[in-house]
């Protein structure tokens, strides 16, 4: 990283908050065995990713810092939707545009848009792959074209990026039914019904009729994995720094 020139702001940033962003992360992780090596991946994802981003989102974020607290902000109006049930797919959003601003909206929040299983996606929120679109709404240089031409007319995009499980097809589940430990230890997965039994003493059914239960046998590994929405959908295991670090690499991708 260039921490002399263009560059230097971040890295003055990155440093006077580097024991904040530490005692934080230590309180999460600090009994966790991996959690020195998860670290230093942490501040280098968060280095890399601030390296990455373009130049017209490096000028917004500078944008931002002048205005402290932007997103409250009482100039701002906010519409979510879904992109399918709205205007069909993400191209014919970006033709949209002018009526948001007609109406004064000036945040767009999109439902999910991510990669999900056909008749097992629970509307997009069962996502097998974090960094691709799926095909019904078009495809990522759809969306970077639309956060594009909305960055140029003023407006914000929100995305929904579904933080709390994966589908049971992401590559995570894929190689944790194949019996990877490291990739096991992303969701909550049992041997037997021992732990699974005494989480159901406290947890609610979110769906007893449809999706009974908060956990689902795989055959293909012989293990319990906590499903608390519905079996296609794998709770992930935020007490690994591992899976921490991985979804945040997600989000600033």
């Amino acid at each position: 990283m260039d921490i002399g020139d263009k560059d230097n702001s971040f890295y003055a940033r990155f440093m006077a908050n580097i024991d904040a962003i530490h005692d934080l992360y230590i309180d999460l992780y600090g009994n966790h065995p991996d959690n020195a090596k998860q670290f230093d991946k942490t501040l280098e994802t968060i280095a890399l990713s601030y390296k990455e981003r373009s130049s017209s989102q490096k000028k917004k974020d500078n944008a931002k810092l002048k205005t402290n607290h932007w997103f409250l902000s009482n100039e701002l109006a906010g519409m979510s939707l879904y992109v399918d049930r709205f205007c069909g797919n993400i191209q014919t959003l970006s033709e949209k545009l002018p009526y948001f601003t007609h109406l004064g909206v000036n945040v767009l929040h999109l439902m999910p848009i991510f990669q999900s299983p056909e008749g097992e996606s629970d509307g997009g929120y069962a996502v097998s792959n974090f960094r691709m679109v799926d095909d019904r709404f078009g495809s990522i240089d759809d969306l970077r074209m639309l956060e594009k031409e909305m960055s140029k007319q003023g407006l914000y995009l929100m995305i929904d990026i579904v933080l709390n499980h994966t589908s049971h097809k992401h590559e995570w589940a894929e190689k944790a039914k194949k019996g990877d430990k490291k990739y096991q230890d992303y969701f909550y997965m049992y041997d037997d019904r021992t732990i699974p039994n005494q989480f159901d003493h406290t947890m609610p059914e979110i769906f007893p009729e449809s999706a009974p239960g908060n956990f689902t046998y795989i055959e293909e590994c012989k293990k319990w994995v906590m499903t608390v929405f519905h079996q296609y959908q794998w709770d992930l295991n935020y007490t690994n720094p591992a899976v921490f670090r991985e979804m945040l690499d997600n989000i600033f991708f």
